[in-house]
């Protein structure tokens, strides 16, 4: 106690508030980060919605590689920052926040690692085109962590239908009467064929999942 700076002291305080072992809190710990966004039950029904797919699953993933931390001998910590999709806000002001919201997330993110003093590695689990390249340029700005990028992988494409990228004319379709009502429902709701994952189109996010695993950044065929 007399050689530690006091945060790491009321960190511990702060650890057994929140119901942790006293005794393993001396052990190393690890932080993961993710965009998680979206409330969901422990049966997959949404509670509150993500803004998408891509966000809405991946805390299942931060779960399973805290428990693995803690089985290992780790006291693993978690934190947040969630991300938007530039699908939803197309055709809005919203737009114009999309691509420097990857800039403001790798900023909060570094400052969240920051926040925890005694992080011994980091694990940042992301799938879209905003949070992705966020948490890769996060990490990549500490460097002197040892870390590791968790893909969220894509969604399944529908059987019959079309991928979420062919699926976003469906309302330019409509207005020029290429598209009934009906079918432009069909294909809409069809288009995310499983709850979590991102678009599954080689966009922004599918490449900079492929990119984190080139770059050695991600655990090859992650």
């Amino acid at each position: 106690m007399r050689s530690k700076p006091s945060g790491d002291i009321f960190g511990m305080t702060q650890s057994a508030g929140m119901g942790w072992k006293a005794s393993e809190l001396g052990r190393d710990h690890y932080l993961v980060l993710s965009t998680q966004g979206g409330l969901r039950a422990p049966d997959g029904q949404p509670i509150a919605l993500g803004f998408h797919t891509g966000h809405w699953e991946i805390a299942l993933q931060a779960q399973t590689a805290s428990e693995r931390l803690r089985e290992l001998g780790g006291v693993p910590f978690a934190a947040y920052c969630s991300d938007p999709c530039d699908g939803r806000t197309q055709g809005t002001v919203g737009m114009f926040d999309s691509l420097p919201y990857r800039n403001d997330a790798a900023q909060v993110f570094r400052r969240l690692a920051r926040s925890l003093p005694t992080r011994k590695g980091i694990l940042g689990v992301a799938t879209c085109d905003k949070g992705l390249p966020a948490m890769m340029m996060a990490l990549a700005g500490l460097g002197d962590l040892p870390s590791v990028i968790v893909p969220g992988g894509v969604s399944l494409p529908p059987e019959q239908g079309e991928d979420a990228g062919a699926v976003q004319t469906i309302g330019a379709r409509f207005s020029h009467g290429m598209l009934s009502l009906d079918e432009a429902t069909e294909l809409g709701c069809k288009a995310c064929a499983s709850p979590g994952g991102g678009c599954q189109f080689l966009g922004t996010a599918a490449t900079s999942q492929v990119v984190a695993e080139a770059m050695g950044m991600a655990v090859p065929h992650s």
